[in-house]
């Protein structure tokens, strides 16, 4: 059995290299792919494997618990109000508590505090910061020496302030931070914190060094 090819000039010829007598060249034809992968995904069937839905039991959530108390905030005018129709209009304690709007149960404990009191003072609202706390010794005469200091020596230290407030109030003894606070608050002078330096840190070579650093 002889096996012809193409020699790649044309020519058909057999394994020996000699010519073939004679031969039939069939038609050809353009083959055509059974499938490609593109459409072996667009056709492929999926199977998906589906859980079965867990059953959940649903509850109602608690109900939130409302706040059934209200607490009342009464002023020291209030509380002044009250002890007028006390006193003045000669009123029942419910009745003063009733004209005043206040809580008579509250009202009871404002008596109950005014009695204990020997001063005989209408109780007043307490807040933190007054809390048995002794009331301020200044007043206007010294908000006015105050006042009247720093204009003359406006680079004083609150130290300076206090010294002399001791020195020309005979009998003051107050803090530091009393002073301030008055200052502050009643005087309405502005403070400023110095910080002091040693001479070697501004000193020209620190400088110069500092500043090719």
């Amino acid at each position: 059995m002889n096996i012809f090819h193409e020699d790649g000039r044309g020519n058909i010829t057999d394994e020996s290299g000699k010519e073939a007598p004679a031969f039939l060249v069939d038609p050809s034809f353009r083959l055509t792919n059974l499938t490609n992968l593109r459409k072996y995904i667009k056709n492929a069937k999926v199977v998906a494997e589906i859980e079965p839905p867990i059953d959940t039991v649903m509850s109602d959530a608690p109900a939130k618990k409302e706040r059934t108390t209200v607490y009342n905030t009464y002023s020291d005018e209030d509380r002044k109000r009250y002890f007028f129709f006390i006193q003045q209009k000669l009123m029942t304690p419910s009745e003063a508590a009733a004209a005043a709007n206040v809580n008579y149960e509250t009202a009871r404990k404002w008596v109950t505090e005014y009695n204990k009191d020997p001063e005989k003072k209408i109780p007043t609202k307490k807040t933190n910061r007054t809390i048995n706390r002794p009331p301020s010794q200044l007043n206007e005469n010294h908000k006015a020496y105050l006042t009247d200091f720093y204009d003359e020596n406006p680079t004083a230290t609150i130290q300076d302030a206090v010294n002399k407030l001791t020195e020309d109030f005979e009998g003051l003894t107050i803090k530091k931070s009393r002073v301030a606070e008055f200052m502050k608050k009643e005087c309405n002078l502005s403070l400023k914190v110095v910080s002091r330096h040693p001479v070697a840190r501004n000193s020209e070579t620190t400088l110069q060094l500092r500043k090719e650093f």
